[in-house]
């Protein structure tokens, strides 16, 4: 078992204190950083705690930069606030959703999490604002930020080289974009990685083709219906497309909406691969094949990264990848 002594040298604090922490004495009087840095050094070296002990007793600032109503319509960002939420209630976190980061009360909170996008003001004043802060799902800038997102160019690559392997050559992309209420004029403040990633693959197997790239307002799925219309129309008057890789299910459930529309036969022609495994791409027509996201696993791992920088006052920068794992339906069956 882990020794007091060995506990002590990782946190950098006196024997005598940290066996008199984890020995209960009442008369022990230290710093709340002081507690929560033993804690969680004899915790990481598996030291035996109670349970009441294990709780993290950190305030956190949580900022969202999508509007309500695109969550709504996104629900990869919906389950997402929703995953957040239930994760500080269970481990005892203090959080607070904020929408400006330029803010004179930052300095009560220990730490931060972003999702989203943002503006280079904003992300100027995240950076001053807050020593630990670690965005979900997302890096705006490796340099100055810690993160944990979905492997996206994993899912990409497997993606376009599955749909190479079944001898497809007209393989398109569904993709959309990333906007900022907080940007004058409403402005696009990222463009997807997704097209990036599925450019240079299509064009290193020379398939590459500008006219199969389809650019929705967004993520939504009203934009989905809109882009699906357009490529509806698209392939009634002779457009060659074998397959689609599509950015996210809300945009993938209003294409095939939309192709359904039109005519039964166009989403059926297709092989469709998307990303999120949300809860309604099991029922679609056809039901989509898509990356599966373990969304808990991405806020559980944020969490405990933000934990680790604050507990250890840690400044380095660092970048996780959560691998998304393929779930195969009718869109694009797997060989047997």
């Amino acid at each position: 078992m882990t020794s007091i002594k060995e506990i002590a040298l990782v946190a950098g604090f006196s024997q005598s204190t940290v066996s008199r922490l984890l020995n209960h004495d009442e008369t022990l009087s230290v710093s709340e950083s002081t507690r929560i840095k033993i804690l969680e050094t004899a915790k990481k070296l598996h030291y035996p705690l109670r349970p009441q002990e294990l709780k993290k007793k950190y305030k956190i600032a949580v900022f969202f930069s999508l509007n309500p109503q695109h969550e709504i319509e996104d629900v990869y960002y919906y389950d997402l606030r929703r995953c957040i939420v239930e994760y500080a209630n269970r481990e005892y976190i203090d959080i607070t959703f904020m929408e400006n980061p330029d803010t004179s009360d930052t300095k009560d909170y220990d730490g931060a999490l972003a999702v989203g996008y943002f503006d280079t003001f904003q992300l100027q004043q995240l950076h001053q604002n807050f020593s630990h802060i670690i965005f979900i799902d997302s890096n705006p800038d490796p340099e100055y930020f810690s993160s944990v997102q979905p492997d996206l160019e994993y899912a990409t690559t497997k993606a376009v080289n599955l749909f190479i392997n079944r001898k497809f050559t007209n393989i398109g992309i569904v993709t959309g974009q990333y906007w900022s209420t907080n940007v004058p004029n409403n402005q696009v403040v990222r463009l997807d990685s997704r097209l990036n990633y599925f450019k240079n693959i299509m064009t290193d197997a020379a398939l590459y083709n500008a006219d199969l790239l389809f650019q929705a307002h967004d993520f939504t799925m009203s934009s989905g219906l809109a882009i699906g219309r357009t490529i509806g129309d698209a392939m009634q008057d002779g457009l060659l497309l074998d397959a689609l890789f599509i950015s996210s299910d809300s945009l993938a459930i209003g294409v095939l909406n939309a192709l359904n529309e039109l005519d039964a036969n166009l989403a059926q022609k297709l092989a469709i691969i998307s990303i999120n495994d949300s809860a309604s791409a099991a029922y679609t027509q056809p039901a989509l094949t898509t990356f599966h996201i373990d969304m808990q696993q991405l806020v559980s791992a944020g969490f405990d990264k933000l934990d680790d920088m604050i507990s250890f006052n840690r400044t380095m920068q660092t970048s996780t990848l959560i691998t998304p794992t393929l779930i195969y339906r009718d869109s694009f069956k797997k060989f047997q």
